[in-house]
């Protein structure tokens, strides 16, 4: 092994191990997800590939070193695309890949000792690079309707290194049976010159991705809230900013109904905290079903729920909430063999164009919320200084 050969495969030795390190430490830190503790150990297995390609002079012959490096090989390039299928939830790949590289590996047995061919045994591992990575890159794009920029640079990178690999298996088929020394000199050329590039990029756009993921995941749990997994206040300002922009925007009309539970303090202390808790949730779910796709519900603190209702005047957001409030009552909540029956006040406001944003549109619908809680609760307001009953029930504006 020339000394040029042995520091590079020093040094993917070592950049197989960092990966490895890193993903590791990415799994045990990250609620260990599965694909994080794929590629650890994938990358696991490439360190011991090189490792073993280091110290090819302790095997008995070529052969025996040849099919001990290729497994490891095959590791990485199962555990690879499995990492992937793992994070995309992949139903289009079976879920167990072992058999197919176990297929791989027996064509690198008979080509290596049953029918000698070194020409398509030393093609046979990059050719799979190139399908798996073709396979993983597209598995990464179609994982959601509209791709993260860091998802498009890992399935780049991926598409990149695997027409590298694809090149790399023409050239090491070019050697024929025999091993062409002229093909294999260029083959061993381009893979050195092209291996550790895209190795390392492929790796570090991987990394990349998975910070973009926990970035989304950190935004997601900043803006929801952990009991109901409803939007919290933070979540309800900003898509509540975008309502009130499309609002603007359009003339389309926004509606707020703002809601609580009534006597809510008294089943926390009745039931205790775990009993609020289980109401809230019950409450929560209640809201959510049968919700319009445009609707945004949160939980703006303590037993307080805030529903934005896009496209929904006021006489539509009116029907809602009564609707909501029936239901409410009609749906108790069950405690071991006990039913707690449950009601809830509910305040409805439209936004007008005297609303400088959505906050002026929730101040009025809590307003209106309070005054039905003054009215005996169970039932749903309206704000009084946007709008009044006309003598015949229909509802009148008094200021837009």
């Amino acid at each position: 092994m020339s000394s040029e050969v042995f520091y590079i495969v020093v040094a993917m030795m070592l950049a197989s191990a960092t990966l490895s390190i890193i993903f590791f430490i990415a799994w045990k830190t990250l609620g260990e997800q599965p694909y994080a503790l794929s590629w650890s150990v994938g990358f696991l297995g490439a360190t011991c590939q090189w490792f073993f390609t280091l110290q090819s002079d302790w095997f008995p012959s070529y052969e025996t070193y040849w099919l001990t490096v290729n497994v490891f090989a095959l590791v990485l390039i199962t555990l690879g695309i499995r990492g992937h299928c793992q994070r995309t939830d992949c139903q289009d790949l079976p879920s167990n890949l072992w058999p197919y590289a176990a297929v791989v590996y027996a064509g690198i047995i008979w080509t290596t000792v049953v029918d000698a061919h070194i020409g398509f045994s030393v093609a046979l591992i990059p050719a799979t690079a190139c399908v798996t990575l073709f396979l993983s890159a597209l598995m990464i794009i179609r994982h959601r309707e509209v791709s993260r920029p860091a998802e498009w640079a890992a399935a780049t990178s991926m598409v990149i290194f695997a027409i590298s690999q694809g090149i790399a298996a023409g050239m090491a088929a070019m050697q024929g049976a025999a091993g062409d020394s002229t093909y294999q000199s260029l083959y061993v050329d381009y893979n050195f010159l092209t291996l550790p590039a895209g190795y390392m990029g492929m790796g570090m756009f991987i990394i990349f991705m998975l910070a973009s993921d926990i970035s989304i995941d950190m935004k997601q749990l900043a803006i929801h809230d952990q009991l109901t997994g409803i939007l919290n206040r933070r979540g309800l300002g900003e898509q509540g900013a975008s309502a009130y922009a499309a609002f603007r925007r359009t003339g389309r009309p926004v509606s707020v109904i703002m809601t609580d539970i009534d006597r809510f303090k008294f089943i926390n202390d009745e039931y205790g905290h775990a009993v609020g808790d289980a109401a809230l949730v019950h409450f929560a779910e209640l809201l959510i079903e049968n919700r319009r796709v445009d609707d945004i519900l949160a939980r703006v603190g303590g037993e307080e729920f805030a529903i934005v209702l896009q496209g929904a005047d006021l006489q539509g957001a009116l029907n809602i909430a009564v609707g909501l409030c029936a239901k409410i009552e009609a749906h108790a909540m069950q405690i071991d063999d006990n039913t707690l029956k449950m009601t809830a006040s509910f305040g409805v406001a439209t936004v007008s164009n005297k609303d400088t944003c959505l906050s002026d549109t929730i101040i009025r619908a809590d307003r209106a919320l309070y005054r039905s809680k003054r009215a005996g609760r169970n039932q749903v307001d309206l704000e009084s200084s946007q709008l009044m009953w006309s003598t015949h029930g229909a509802l009148k504006p008094i200021s837009t």
